[in-house]
């Protein structure tokens, strides 16, 4: 089973944002972001908001704690019923995604 619901958290900003950054993005801290339960985030220093998947949003709350690569996935195959093999990849490939896009740091 593929954690199909595991995409990157959508970024959003609000039009007064949108006027004052032109085409830079403000800097995203996930320390920063208050989750919901629903998957609306909002990171008061940017004054982005987000919205996640509920798989998403378990790695970015894990991730905004602090928590390992491991950690997380053993948070993931907990929470669903996933081969460990799959959640691991799927993992890997959305956290290479956030990289990519800037929300996170690579991890070791």
């Amino acid at each position: 089973m593929k954690l199909a619901s595991l995409s990157t958290p959508i970024r959003h900003r609000s039009q007064s944002q949108v006027l004052a950054s032109g085409a830079g993005s403000p800097v995203f801290h996930l320390h920063t972001v208050t989750w919901q339960a629903d998957g609306f985030g909002f990171d008061a220093t940017s004054g982005e908001f987000f919205t996640a998947s509920p798989t998403a949003l378990i790695v970015m709350q894990a991730l905004g704690e602090g928590m390992t690569r491991l950690q997380i996935l053993d948070r993931l195959t907990a929470c669903f019923e996933v081969a460990r093999s799959t959640a691991e990849r799927d993992l890997e490939s959305f956290l290479a995604e956030l990289v990519h896009m800037g929300l996170a740091k690579e991890m070791n």
